[in-house]
């Protein structure tokens, strides 16, 4: 089967020309402005579209094993490849958690045969309570990439410092949830304009800096390889801006809710609103957001975290934290730059160098590229490259808010005017998204 993807504008993950993409089998035959010579069996056309890697997402809960009350494999599969991701990274949190082998192995079973790529992660730590490494030898060994205590950081430093031993010796990455508890005891929003109204304590951003610049200090004499996982404070962000200059191995995602939703959406009482990381100021938003356009952050990830109706019911207090985001993650980051753009900067032009191209690229780097470079993998579209192909709308707003493939309720994008539609997607060459729609497969 040939299929060409014509008269779009294509962003390779290095550049961005227009011009057809040339898909035979599951492999990219030929990219450019003249393949008119490559006629395919069949032939989208995607003028006023942009054909792009696949997207790849760092931190999805799948809730399993132990949480099926909330979502399954399946549907977040499925919600995935709405979204336009080709592969999901799994994040050890479950009940039991990913802290050993034989569990590691039950869930890659569980996975086996979804549309998407799950790769499963694993824990820091045994039980995830920051004490005791878990036997990363091992893990490595049977090919474990990305090891994680999400919903906790790690506390100690000697733990933190063993484990980035143990990167550097296995080969594996690193990912923190950077949280001081002591700092964030008791905090369910952000420390800021709204505490003292609602009556709630506040987590600070310094509860999440501090723990940034320990592990950079850490990771200066220690050559492991860490990932901050939704980073929200300033200075996080700072931080780390300073450790890439100064050539040490780190990346760091933001969140599209973080970029989009500002704290001042908590005053609705609406616990879709509850999320950790907490929803910081818009002075903080904007650093966060300039962070995507000039290219410091490496990644953009959802941290996907499905509850049932019971779970987030009640006051601030008592509801879980977390939100759902696979569908609409492109969209949500998109709207959130585009809007910071200067009014005379914002639109999608001829000129593929001006303002606003430049930062829909660096979206959809942080999308792809990004993801990919921290789990040791190259993507792009070239010939002789994995079809792996998302082809969106950067103009027209999303088919569905929330999407219908999420059985949780916790959407926070429901009623928000977001712009960008994933309209198909190919993974290795097959179709699983058709103009909007998730294929049966």
């Amino acid at each position: 089967m040939r299929t060409v993807l014509s008269r779009g504008v294509i962003f390779t993950g290095t550049r961005l020309l227009r011009g057809d993409l040339v898909v035979e089998d599951d492999h990219i035959v030929a990219i450019g402005e003249d393949v008119e010579q490559h006629r395919g069996d069949r032939v989208i056309d995607c003028e006023g579209r942009v054909v792009a890697p696949s997207f790849i997402d760092l931190h999805t809960h799948v809730r399993f094993p132990g949480v099926d009350e909330a979502d399954d494999p399946e549907s977040v599969a499925r919600a995935g490849l709405a979204g336009g991701f080709g592969v999901l990274v799994a994040m050890a949190n479950t009940v039991p958690p990913i802290d050993r082998l034989s569990r590691w192995h039950e869930a890659n079973d569980r996975f086996r045969g979804l549309a998407v790529e799950v790769i499963q992660a694993t824990s820091v730590t045994m039980d995830r309570e920051g004490t005791q490494l878990v036997d990363v030898e091992a893990l490595a060994s049977a090919r474990v990439l990305i090891m994680s205590d999400d919903g906790s950081g790690i506390q100690r430093s000697d733990v933190m410092r063993d484990a980035l031993v143990a990167s550097a010796e296995y080969g594996v990455v690193i990912a923190q949830h950077s949280e001081d508890a002591r700092l964030a005891a008791g905090g369910v929003i952000n420390d800021g304009a709204f505490v003292e109204a609602l009556g709630v304590g506040g987590i600070p951003e310094v509860a999440e800096s501090a723990m940034v610049a320990r592990d950079v200090e850490l990771l200066k004499v220690i050559p492991g390889q860490l990932h901050l996982q939704h980073v929200t404070a300033r200075e996080s962000l700072n931080l780390f801006r300073q450790a890439k200059r100064e050539g040490l191995r780190i990346s760091a995602e933001v969140t599209p809710h973080h970029l989009l939703l500002p704290e001042g959406r908590v005053t609705t009482g609406d616990t879709r609103f509850k999320v950790n990381p907490p929803l910081r100021s818009p002075a903080t938003q904007m650093a966060l957001v300039q962070g995507v356009v000039d290219g410091t952050f490496d990644c953009i990830a959802t941290d996907h975290a499905p509850h049932p109706e019971s779970r987030k019911a009640g006051s601030y207090l008592d509801a879980a934290f977390g939100m759902v985001g696979l569908a609409e993650a492109w969209s949500a980051a998109w709207t959130a730059v585009r809007r910071s753009l200067p009014a005379d900067q914002a639109a999608l032009g001829p000129d593929l160098g001006s303002g606003a191209w430049v930062a829909l690229a660096r979206v959809l780097g942080a999308l792809s590229v990004g993801p990919a470079a921290v789990l040791g993998r190259s993507v792009g579209l070239r010939a002789g490259a994995v079809a792996d192909v998302v082809v969106l709308d950067p103009e027209q707003r999303p088919r569905e808010v929330p999407s219908r493939w999420y059985r949780s309720k916790n959407s926070p994008y429901q009623g928000e005017e977001l712009i960008g539609q994933v309209d198909d997607l190919f993974v290795r060459g097959s179709q699983l998204v058709a103009d909007g729609e998730v294929l049966d497969v």
